[in-house]
């Protein structure tokens, strides 16, 4: 699946800088019924190195879950793995919010690479 998303040079590889992409309308099945839907805002923030995403394609990437029997904590782990190993970021960072019945909430984070020191000295900064 990782090869649904393209990539594009950065331009701006010797700065040190983040992006962050949310994405309000991610949903998968769940596991163990397939018949169900979860649904979660999925955020993901990186490093860049070399390489950019080409968004259009990572839409269609993330797209693809949407008929996937996975949890969320899985597809966070599986989109940190797949994403990092295309693009090789400095550090990346997936995250999953999601309100299920009777008001719970559940977060999920996954993080993979040494965090920017321009994020370290902000402690705010999720």
């Amino acid at each position: 699946m990782q090869d649904l998303v393209k990539t594009i040079p950065n331009t701006h590889c010797l700065r040190t800088y983040t992006v962050t992409f949310t994405y309000p309308a991610f949903r998968c099945r769940y596991e163990m019924e397939p018949e169900k839907v979860n649904f979660a805002t999925l955020t993901i923030d990186y490093a860049p190195n070399e390489l950019l995403f080409d968004f259009p394609s990572l839409m269609t990437y993330l797209r693809a879950f949407e008929n996937k029997p996975i949890s969320l904590e899985s597809a966070a782990n599986r989109i940190l793995d797949e994403l990092f190993e295309r693009l090789q970021p400095v550090w990346m960072r997936v995250e999953m919010h999601t309100e299920r019945e009777h008001g719970v909430m559940i977060e999920i984070v996954a993080e993979q690479g040494e965090r920017p020191l321009l994020l370290q000295r902000h402690p705010s900064y999720r």
